[in-house]
């Protein structure tokens, strides 16, 4: 919702209603036995929008208005909840009914037509072309980075093993990198974007994660009725320290089909095929033998409720083909998840559930026991615009556009091979600051 919209809601309100009283005062069985009580009404109109169930307030001065057809007040009323749940068909027959109506005051007439000309103003089309760049910097505490495993011990062709005594487990890992896009807007409909970045990863005591990664993606959005179809090609590099450098590319689409304003669905799938340049280092297993092909679909669904929370679930299937297959596997996964709006950011809870399983052992670490991965994750997350955090950094970025992300996982991986199972836990936190190049 614009800045404009805010204003004038905010404006209606000041104007023409009090402020607004305690929670919880007025019961529904009180609306049932007095529909037409102009002021229990009012105020369970007003309860039931703090609590955010807009719905319920819609309805309630919908009734009002048809039982009160003169009454200005909740005409406005009526058109502020209607902006604040953007049902634009709704609010510009009330904006109308309005503007016919003989009872409507002249100055109420200059109120609405601010209204009808912010919004006949948004409905037009937007630059055709936009362009942005984000710069952002991450940072990430591990406390296994190595992967330590949980008995101290692993194998080594056939032989059980301590893990190295020199193994990391505390340590930092940094990202600085920037992120270029451009797009067109096709038509009220569709879009087509293009993005490239590049970023730097370092480490504070290790090399593993020492790399640039250099990526960059085509994508396509398109509204069908209810379908928002997004396909996309991509490709990336990595160029590693220490370890073979892997290209990836691969194409996919995603689409989530709208039920209804509280319900949708969403699936997609994807490709993408991978190989690992020669290198130099005598590693014991060559790293051609990593190749793969990976092919993964997935369908979830989605319920909204109090316009601020979001319940999610989503179901995938993942088919790894590699050169060598003790390094492929097929992995079912569920994942659930749950996000609420917060005055100073989004809040997620994600639980995800992976059975990796694979096709062949690997000689090289034993030849008699076959490999099954069962992996959990759990990540707790607080993301949005920095002056939602910090509202006094709004001096420096009026705008919005510095975003930040704070996201704590831990991965607790329960295998068959003593080699895979380990708990990793890490805490990380991402800023990143938008340049509109052209909007």
């Amino acid at each position: 919702m614009s800045l404009k919209y805010k204003k004038i809601i905010l404006f209606i309100f000041l104007s023409f209603f009090y402020l607004k009283p305690s929670l919880a005062e007025v019961t529904f069985q009180e609306i049932l036995e007095n529909p037409a009580d102009l002021e229990i009404n009012l105020k369970y109109a007003t309860e039931q929008e703090t609590l955010g169930r807009y719905k319920a307030t819609l309805s309630t001065l919908e009734r009002l208005n048809m039982l009160y057809p003169v009454n200005t007040d909740i005409k406005l009323y009526l058109i502020s909840i209607l902006l604040k749940m953007d049902s634009v068909v709704k609010l510009q027959l009330m904006i109308e009914t309005m503007l016919q109506d003989p009872n409507t005051t002249e100055e109420t007439r200059g109120y609405i037509e601010e209204i009808l000309q912010t919004i006949r103003d948004q409905s037009q089309p937007e630059p055709k072309w936009f362009a942005y760049l984000d710069v952002s910097y991450n940072q990430t505490e591990h406390n296994n980075i190595d992967g330590y495993t949980k008995s101290g011990k692993l194998w080594r062709v056939d032989v059980k093993d301590d893990f190295a005594s020199d193994a990391i487990r505390y340590d930092k890992t940094y990202a600085k990198g920037g992120s270029f896009t451009v797009g067109k807007n096709l038509d009220s409909t569709s879009a087509i974007s293009f993005n490239g970045s590049l970023n730097i990863n370092t480490q504070n005591k290790g090399e593993l994660y020492e790399n640039d990664l250099t990526s960059g993606s085509i994508s396509y959005s398109k509204i069908l009725g209810k379908h928002y179809l997004i396909p996309y090609v991509f490709y990336s590099k990595t160029d590693d320290r220490s370890s073979a450098d892997l290209n990836t590319k691969g194409v996919g689409f995603n689409n989530t089909y709208n039920i209804n304003q509280n319900n949708s669905i969403s699936y997609g799938s994807s490709f993408s095929t991978s190989s690992y340049d020669k290198i130099a280092f005598n590693d014991v297993n060559n790293p051609d033998d990593a190749n793969n092909d990976i092919y993964t679909a997935n369908v979830g669904y989605n319920f909204t409720f109090s316009d601020i929370n979001l319940i999610s679930s989503k179901i995938s299937y993942t088919e790894k083909y590699a050169k060598e297959n003790y390094n492929a596997y097929t992995g079912p996964s569920i994942n659930l998840s749950y996000t609420r709006v917060l005055p100073f950011g989004n809040f997620t809870i994600d639980q995800t559930y992976q059975t990796n399983t694979y096709k062949e052992k690997d000689d090289f670490i034993n030849s008699t026991i076959n490999r099954e991965d069962d992996i959990e994750t759990f990540q707790i997350q607080l993301s949005g615009r920095l002056i939602q955090l910090i509202p006094f950094i709004k001096r420096l970025d009026p705008q919005g556009k510095i975003y930040y992300n704070l996201k704590r996982t831990e991965i607790n991986s329960e295998s068959t091979l003593l080699n895979n199972s380990a708990i990793r836990k890490n805490t990380s936190f991402n800023i990143i600051k938008r340049f509109s190049l052209y909007e």
